[in-house]
């Protein structure tokens, strides 16, 4: 599909390459790949999903940076916004293939970095961005059209703070995003107690609900 990228495509509800539906496209966590995320995407709705890999190698898995949350904050920002520009590449080069309604894209931890930043680009219209955040000093322009974005983060995140994807959530909704949070009390960072959150979210990004920014918690 695209050359020099791994990536598995699948089409729900239904048709075929001349199908119109939401064009979705999924950036696993550090240390996986592109089959990290396809377990918890359960829907009757159509959708076409694109489960990318990384470029880099990490471990037994992939990444798509080297830097961290926690590192130095101007370093982990280039990191993100050079990858997010070179998937920002990879889903035009998806988009010319396939027939679609919109473009949403469904970030976890490392993948949710980018998420956030792609919400900023002028080019996807949803994004989920689950455990992920960006540092307090990365202040979002204005939206050029209205991104709805969906954000989960777990209250026991040891690796990226509620915290920290709490106030990124707000610096976006203070920017004019219609930013959805949903905070799970009990949930930490891994998709042990994270994954069952995906699905819900990609049904309301993709579901064409008008959306008001909010801050939901549950269980």
């Amino acid at each position: 599909m695209i050359p020099g990228r791994v990536a598995v495509e699948r089409l729900f509800g239904g048709g075929d390459a001349r199908t119109k539906a939401p064009l979705v496209l999924f950036l696993h966590g550090v240390g996986a790949d592109e089959t990290q995320l396809a377990p918890y995407v359960l829907s009757n709705r159509p959708m076409r999903l694109v489960f990318l890999r990384g470029g880099l190698k990490s471990g037994s898995g992939f990444q798509w940076f080297r830097a961290r949350y926690k590192d130095n904050a101007a370093a982990f920002i280039s990191d993100v916004s050079r990858a997010a520009s070179e998937i920002v590449t990879v889903l035009d080069q998806i988009a010319t293939q396939r027939l679609y309604t919109e473009r949403i894209v469904v970030g976890y931890s490392q993948g949710a970095h980018i998420a956030w930043w792609l919400a900023t680009s002028g080019r996807v219209d949803r994004v989920v961005a689950m455990s992920g955040a960006l540092p307090e000093s990365f202040k979002p322009p204005r939206p050029s059209r209205q991104v709805r974005i969906e954000a989960v983060h777990g209250m026991r995140d040891p690796v990226v703070p509620y915290s920290a994807g709490q106030a990124t959530a707000r610096t976006f909704q203070a920017m004019g995003y219609p930013v959805r949070l949903t905070t799970l009390r009990l949930a930490g960072h891994g998709l042990s107690s994270m994954g069952a959150a995906l699905a819900p979210a990609l049904e309301r990004a993709a579901g064409g609900l008008a959306s008001v920014s909010s801050f939901v918690r549950t269980s």
